[in-house]
């Protein structure tokens, strides 16, 4: 086991600072529904997109040709041109073009993980499950699973999700944190009645008053998007097909990036 890297599962964004991720890979889980989402729109060909905490940096973004896209409290933001709905992110709309999003809970667990300094930055959610478990077993480096949770306060189905993934990396990986039991026991309790714990959750309540519980089913479904959303500088971009090392693809991107700029 010592040989072992470890795995820690951080239940909301306001306990990160309790965690060393300068050293870690950091998996960003907002199942319902941002990272869901974030899958969805890149299995169907977005380019990029820029998780930014704020509406006005989503609005300065639009205006240098990016899809503005955003909720807050579940709902689309007035004026903007996509909410956070994956049913929203089809083919038609997304593929080739590159999206600034931001959400009440996701887009600002990934700027936690920025701001601490995390070694690198994945998407995780049920449908790239599969493809993500495999990815981090053959990195071979710490893992941290980051859970948005709602308004930095914990969530079942984050919790959840990330009990899943302890589950299918606790051969790999050494469990050094009591919360990576606490999510793995609970995922171990839910995972034949999954459908039934989520409705117990205070999200998919706040989704049911939206009319919104299909994108709850819909999120729940396995390896339906299988690629691997990567913060890239100040970007996501899927590094699912990337042949070799990935890390150099990442650097041609970053040149790009600076030259941009």
């Amino acid at each position: 086991m010592s040989g072992k890297k470890y795995v820690h599962v951080c239940l909301t964004p306001r306990l990160i600072d309790q965690y060393d991720v300068s050293d870690a890979i950091v998996v960003v889980i907002d199942v319902l529904r941002a990272t869901t989402t974030m899958c969805v729109a890149f299995d169907h060909g977005v380019n990029h997109m820029v998780p930014v905490a704020t509406i006005d940096e989503a609005v300065a973004l639009g205006k240098q040709g990016y899809i503005v896209a955003g909720e807050r409290s579940g709902e689309k933001v007035e004026g903007f041109d996509l909410g956070n709905s994956p049913f929203s992110y089809t083919r038609e709309v997304v593929e080739g073009n590159k999206i600034v999003i931001t959400t009440t809970n996701g887009t600002r667990a990934i700027k936690a993980a920025q701001e601490h300094h995390a070694k690198e930055i994945v998407v995780g959610a049920f449908p790239n499950i599969s493809l993500l478990t495999q990815w981090l077993i053959e990195q071979n480096e710490n893992v941290c699973l980051l859970c948005a949770g709602w308004r930095e306060n914990v969530t079942l189905e984050d919790s959840i999700f990330a009990g899943a993934m302890v589950r299918r990396l606790r051969h790999n990986f050494a469990r050094y944190q009591d919360t990576a039991i606490v999510a793995e026991s609970l995922f171990q309790t839910a995972n034949r009645r999954k459908r039934f714990f989520f409705r117990f959750s205070s999200h998919f309540n706040r989704l049911t008053h939206l009319n919104l519980q299909g994108e709850v089913k819909y999120a729940m479904r396995k390896d339906t998007h299988p690629v691997l959303p990567l913060m890239v500088g100040n970007a996501l971009y899927d590094i699912s097909h990337c042949e070799g090392d990935y890390k150099e693809y990442t650097q041609s991107l970053l040149a790009a990036q600076e030259v941009s700029a």
